[in-house]
């Protein structure tokens, strides 16, 4: 199981805040991954596998690679989610040289037509793990997704923020007021557009979930 939590930070003065919480929404864990099929974790819905073959280590890893272009994806709720994938790239994977990000080799995403509430996890040219947003814009971490580790990496969004967390590391966070329609079926190890923007290795865990703030709290001073 995938998961971040991190403590708000206190206001001005001191005072309180407390830790973003998180509600699974659609969840694809290891235990559901088949010979077959994947399942979700509530048993209600399964992968689709929208081109390629499936190929998977049962309760392990679904594998994707050159030979099977395998392209999968599921429903999520909308864009102003957290949404995770627990996975390992192949080391001699060779990302797309782009610098648009719809175009770039993509982990998790959604592209929608023209500059709307979409974004993704992608790999830059230079194989480091970053954000894509607005219309073309790639904002990248000094994380390499090319080391052959497994990773877990979040892309968390409201309706003016995103953010890119890598095991638990906050890599990127943009100000971005996103506008148009909403996300609803999220590409896994591509975009869900475009296959050339599919990546090889392996997926152990992906899922959406929705996320509570909690309001800060502020120990005002006293005016004399």
């Amino acid at each position: 199981m995938i998961g971040y939590t991190k403590t708000a930070a206190s206001g001005g003065g001191g005072g309180g805040g407390g830790a973003v919480t998180f509600s699974a929404q659609k969840v694809f864990n290891s235990s559901g991954i088949g010979a077959s099929s994947w399942q979700s974790s509530d048993e209600q819905t399964t992968m689709t596998v929208n081109a390629g073959t499936y190929t998977a280590e049962a309760g392990e890893y679904v594998e994707v690679n050159s030979s099977n272009t395998l392209r999968m994806s599921f429903p999520v709720p909308g864009s102003y989610y957290a949404f995770g994938i627990k996975c390992k790239v192949d080391q001699n994977f060779t990302p797309v040289n782009t610098n648009n990000w719809y175009q770039a080799s993509t982990l998790l995403s959604q592209e929608l037509a023209n500059e709307q509430k979409d974004y993704g996890i992608v790999i830059d040219k230079n194989g480091y793990f970053a954000l894509g947003w607005a219309n073309s814009t790639i904002t990248s971490s000094t994380i390499s997704a090319l080391d052959g580790q497994d990773h877990e990496v979040f892309m968390l969004a409201t309706q003016t923020e995103i953010k890119l967390i890598v095991d638990g590391i906050e890599a990127v966070s943009v100000t971005k007021t996103m506008n148009g329609g909403e996300m609803n079926t999220m590409g896994v190890f591509w975009n869900k557009d475009n296959p050339n923007t599919r990546v090889n290795g392996r997926i152990y865990c992906v899922g959406c979930w929705s996320y509570t703030i909690p309001p800060y709290s502020y120990d005002l001073p006293t005016l004399n």
